[in-house]
């Protein structure tokens, strides 16, 4: 249990190298056989409250023998790494200078792949006797664990008192942990066995991050970074800014309408954001059903909605097919200083088109004097070109945003108003219209 640093890291892999050269190794499988020689081990657990070993502590000489629950915990693992036949091991408590800043941004933004690349990722369940204990195990609500469940492809369980809870040696390889594993998280088999980072079903993503929780707050957007294999600089203390910088990073490169489903409170800093993956969680059955996967394979044309949103200073630009409405009772503004309220809104079409919606929305937004619906993911034309036509069918149901605009909205545009729910719009009978530039 010796930390060891890049450089002496390094000295290793040359050593390694040196002796597969003399063993006369062809060139296009050196780095493979380099790899096993210098394979590794990385720990997935829940930290503890105190008494985690750090990085000063470990570099103590003498330090590893202490009985302290967490270094008692850091020698089992390394036990159970060497079973697994591996010289290194890697742990989050103990392996990053975390009074680096640059050390620590660099480790945050690297971790996907070094759970990737590991031999093994021995996964400790501090809560857990066996697979029945997994849907009150800590290790599945905790947001950091996410990525150590997706990334390795090799990954290994074991319970309280370091007893495996599989006879497999990889138990992304037992049939009976993918089930349970697949069960307690909502993640499927398929992405837990092949799982590829990057901006691609972005929305389901968010549902799986919407069930666990981080200790500090700008976490709940930097455990993302990997799985969805973006660029983000780490700045604790930023607080909510966090997550509304990876909404923007997400929405610069994203072409999904999905990312738009949500609903319930927005960022404090921009509307068209939400606050916390929990907004993606806000449909009911009926909203559900336009965002399963494949709903329009069989009828859509070569896209559906607006692939080149994007931010900008004035907000997010979307073009839509925008429908005015009319509020059908106004509702009165809510007394100064007393708590927020929703109640139900019921919105009439101007067009014979299409049929009535209600919403439960945010009462703090509802006097304006203007109304509409923007339609998100309308069938474009083929062309693609912006500015064009966009296709509704009347047996479908479309995603939209409830928008209300007045002498005091930004730009004099139009402004998203907050609803509990996801809201959808059908349509009495084909429409075909001109779709219209927003910013939202």
């Amino acid at each position: 249990m010796t930390l060891i640093d890049r450089e002496t890291l390094v000295d290793l892999f040359r050593l390694e190298l040196i002796r597969v050269c003399k063993d006369l190794v062809s060139k296009d499988k050196l780095p493979d056989v380099v790899r096993q020689q210098l394979r590794y081990a990385a720990l997935s657990h829940r930290w503890l409250s105190v008494g985690e070993p750090t990085f000063q502590e470990m570099s103590v000489e003498g330090n590893h023998q202490s009985t302290r629950p967490g270094f008692i915990k850091l020698r089992n693992f390394c036990q159970k790494a060497r079973e697994y036949g591996c010289r290194l091991a890697w742990s989050d408590t103990c392996c990053i200078d975390k009074r680096s800043s640059a050390e620590l941004d660099e480790a945050i933004r690297a971790m996907f792949k070094w759970y990737r690349n590991a031999e093994i990722c021995i996964v400790y369940l501090a809560d857990s006797l066996s697979i029945s204990d997994f849907p009150e195990e800590v290790w599945f609500q905790r947001g950091w664990t996410l990525q150590e469940l997706l990334a390795p492809p090799r990954i290994k369980f074991y319970g309280r008192h370091w007893d495996e809870l599989s006879r497999s040696r990889n138990d992304k390889e037992d049939h009976s942990m993918l089930e349970a594993l697949s069960q307690v998280t909502g993640i499927s088999c398929q992405n837990l066995l092949y799982f590829s980072p990057g901006l691609v079903d972005v929305r389901e993503k968010m549902i799986w991050a919407s069930k666990r929780r981080t200790t500090r707050m700008e976490d709940i957007a930097y455990s993302l970074i990997g799985i969805l294999n973006i660029s983000l600089s780490v700045a604790y203390g930023e607080g909510e800014r966090a997550f509304r910088r990876l909404m923007e990073a997400i929405m610069q490169a994203c072409r999904e309408w999905q990312i738009l489903a949500w609903a319930g409170p927005h960022s404090p800093f921009q509307a068209s954001i939400p606050r916390s993956p929990l907004a993606y969680c806000a449909f009911d059955e009926a909203s559900a059903n336009i965002l399963l996967p494949g709903r329009y394979i069989m009828d859509r044309p070569s896209k559906l909605g607006d692939p080149f949103f994007t931010m900008t200073k004035r907000g997010l630009e979307l073009e839509v097919i925008l429908v005015e409405m009319m509020l059908q009772q106004p509702a009165p503004r809510r007394p100064e200083g007393t708590r927020k309220k929703t109640q139900a809104i019921h919105l009439i079409s101007d067009s014979a088109s299409f049929y009535d919606i209600t919403a439960r929305c945010d009462i703090t937004f509802l006097p304006f004097t203007q109304w509409a619906v923007a339609i998100v993911n309308y069938q474009a034309d083929e062309s693609g070109k912006r500015g064009g036509i966009g296709r509704l069918n009347p047996t479908t149901d479309y995603l939209c945003f409830i928008l209300g605009s007045s002498i005091h909205s930004a730009y004099g545009g139009w402004q998203k108003v907050e609803t509990q729910k996801i809201v959808t719009i059908r349509t009495k009978r084909e429409v075909y219209q001109q779709v219209t530039t927003v910013w939202l």
